[in-house]
């Protein structure tokens, strides 16, 4: 157990590690799904990597635990709101407008018919998710970017009125409820945007589900050593069953996609909470702590990549005869492209964004009379 792992005066170091392997999980999956046709990973990969898009429920979950962990700070700011949103534009806006510049170059060449003015102020303004044809974003798979800046508009408002682990219970139970009301049928027209696999509602149980963890881990966190040990245990235990029974129900085809979904995020939640009560060092280091600090870039960024190298892979299928072996191949080669690449826009567009947010607070502070605080951190 790595002791030094578990939480730090800003930072909690498991939820770095979690976006890290989120991340790779999704790069993993896009290496196997995006070439057309797709790759094969071989009977024992296969299963394990197309799940991986549920890494973006991880995502999710990892996101409204942080944010409820730095909210306090923003309202010991003296202007929380502004603070909250500053920083949450200022993180997110940077390296997305660098890449929709890439984007808005890439689909506009040559015979390609490009995109609107509409469409590129919507994804400008963040706004794409709101639009029927437009919710994937201009910057390949953005969709989930455009997922939770609807969630960041409206977390203020779940944040003052979830006080404890009970009403966040009442949540998750209220929307898992609501999605699975309206995939039958209740509001019409509507229930594609809604719960469709850009909508608000079919992803609003897994961000629940993140608010959840968060006020579990409270009083977890004062457990003894032992309480905490043999809590991991059971978050682990738990989430194995949990996993076990969803792959029985999907092979008898009992469960559709939104259900796997929120189950995921069921699984990711209870998975936070074990790493939360012991961030064994096998998956909390320093190698999953970086890879968590580039997540971002390496979201936005891999697509690109994976784009770039198909013909490679298709030239990897043919020299290696083993499914499993290309496919690895395959993946570290992508890897090997994202990885560094995303460490530079981590230094020269992300890292200046975050900073210059955090000026900008801390100047509005200073010109209100209001006294400077901590600037509140992603943890």
């Amino acid at each position: 157990m790595d002791k030094q792992a578990r939480v730090t005066p800003d930072r909690l170091t498991f939820l770095d590690s979690l976006r890290g392997l989120a991340a790779i999980y999704v790069v993993l999956y896009h290496v196997l799904a995006m070439p057309a046709p797709p790759l094969h990973a071989g009977p024992i990969l296969g299963p394990m990597v197309s799940l991986g898009g549920s890494g973006v429920a991880l995502f999710f979950v990892i996101s409204a635990f942080s944010l409820c962990y730095t909210m306090p700070r923003h309202q010991n700011s003296g202007l929380p709101l502004v603070s909250f949103y500053t920083h949450r534009v200022f993180r997110i806006a940077p390296l997305f407008f660098v890449l929709l510049a890439f984007s808005l170059w890439r689909d506009g060449r040559g015979a390609n018919a490009g995109h609107g003015i509409g469409e590129t102020a919507a994804n400008l303004a963040f706004t794409f998710n709101l639009f029927d044809g437009w919710q994937e974003g201009i910057v390949w798979a953005s969709w989930a970017v455009g997922v939770e800046m609807i969630f960041y508009a409206v977390f203020p408002l779940f944040f003052a009125s979830i006080r404890n682990a009970f009403s966040a219970l009442v949540l998750c139970v209220a929307s898992t409820a609501l999605a699975l009301a309206v995939q039958h049928g209740l509001t019409g027209e509507l229930q594609e945007r809604l719960i469709g696999p850009f909508g608000l509602l079919r992803h609003l149980p897994v961000f629940a589900l993140g608010i959840l963890s968060y006020h579990l881990y409270g009083p977890l966190k004062h457990l003894a050593e032992r309480g905490k040990a043999l809590a991991a245990l059971a978050f682990v235990g738990a989430s194995a069953i949990a996993g076990a029974c969803l792959a029985l129900a999907l092979r008898s085809g009992f469960v559709g996609s939104m259900e796997t979904w929120i189950a995921m995020g069921a699984i990711y939640a209870m998975l936070l909470l074990a790493l939360a009560m012991a961030p064994w060092r096998v998956l909390v280091n320093r190698a999953t702590r970086y890879l968590g600090t580039i997540s971002y870039s390496v979201y936005l960024g891999h697509p690109i990549v994976v784009a770039a190298l198909i013909p490679v892979f298709r030239r990897v299928e043919e020299a290696i005869g083993s499914a499993s072996i290309s496919y690895l191949a395959c993946a570290a080669l992508t890897l090997a492209g994202t990885l560094p690449l995303a460490g530079v826009s981590f230094r020269f567009v992300e890292k200046p964004g975050i900073r210059l947010g955090k000026r900008f607070v801390d100047r509005l502070r200073s010109t209100r009379g209001t006294p400077l605080a901590v600037a509140p951190s992603d943890p």
